[in-house]
C-alpha cells in the first residue's frame, strides 16, 4: 500500500551538506513530492513536512550535497523491505518470477536511470523469494558486463570486472546482502539453492 511504502522509507530521512550542495536544483527538479527547494543561498533545504525518505536525492546528487541522515543505513531499509515481504506472504499461496533483464545502475523504482549494465538474462521462477533474489544476484555477478556507454563499462577497468560483485561496484556503501540474510533469518526462506535450467 502507499502508506506501507511511506512507512518503509520513513526512516531515511536525506539531510543536505552545505559545504558540498552546489545549487545544481537537480534534487528540486527530481523530488516528487515537492519537498525540496532552494533557499536565499542558492543551498538546498529539505521541508521534512513534505519528505517521505525515498532517497531520489541523494542518488541523484552528483557532489554529496544530499546525503543520508544520521544513523541510517542501507542494512535498515533492506531489513523492512524482508519483515513487509514477509507480511505479505503470510498465510497465502505464493509462487514469484524474477525478469533479470534490463538490469541497471539504480532502483528501477525511480523515474530515472542509467543503460542496463549487463545482457538480459531472461526469467527465473521459485516458491522460495529468499532462493530466487539469491540466484539472480549470482547471476548477475556471474555476467559479462555490456560493452555500451554504461556506468560500469565506462569505467577504466571494465574489462575486469566479470565475476565481481556489480551492485556492490555501483553502490559501495550499501550492503545489499543484509537484506537476504536478514530474510532468511526471519524464515521468509533460504539462500541455497540449485538452479535449474530449461
Amino acid at each position: 500500500s502507499v502508506g506501507g511504502k511511506l512507512e518503509l522509507h520513513s526512516a531515511s530521512q536525506p539531510r543536505i551538506d552545505i559545504e558540498n550542495c552546489k545549487g545544481c536544483n537537480i534534487c528540486v527538479k527530481h523530488c516528487r513530492h515537492d519537498a525540496i527547494h532552494l533557499d536565499a543561498s542558492h543551498k538546498a533545504e529539505i521541508d521534512y513536512g513534505k519528505c517521505v525518505g525515498c532517497g531520489q536525492c541523494v542518488a541523484l546528487c552528483q557532489y554529496d550535497g544530499a546525503v543520508m541522515g544520521e544513523g541510517d543505513t542501507s542494512e535498515r531499509l533492506n531489513y523492512k523491505i524482508a519483515e513487509y515481504s514477509k507480511a505479505v506472504l503470510l498465510g497465502k499461496p505464493n509462487f514469484h518470477i524474477s525478469f533479470i533483464m534490463n538490469v541497471s545502475p539504480e532502483c528501477d523504482c525511480w523515474n530515472h536511470n542509467d543503460a542496463a549494465i549487463i545482457p538480459d538474462l531472461g526469467m527465473a521462477a521459485s516458491f522460495d523469494p529468499v532462493a530466487l533474489d539469491k540466484a539472480c544476484a549470482d547471476m548477475v555477478t556471474k555476467a559479462p558486463i555490456l560493452e555500451t556507454g554504461n556506468r560500469l563499462s565506462d569505467s577504466p577497468h571494465h574489462d575486469h570486472l566479470e565475476g565481481c560483485d556489480k551492485f556492490n561496484l555501483m553502490h559501495p556503501e550499501t550492503n545489499w546482502q543484509a537484506g537476504l540474510e536478514h530474510a532468511e533469518k526471519i524464515g521468509l526462506g533460504t539462500q541455497e539453492y540449485e538452479l535449474i535450467t530449461v
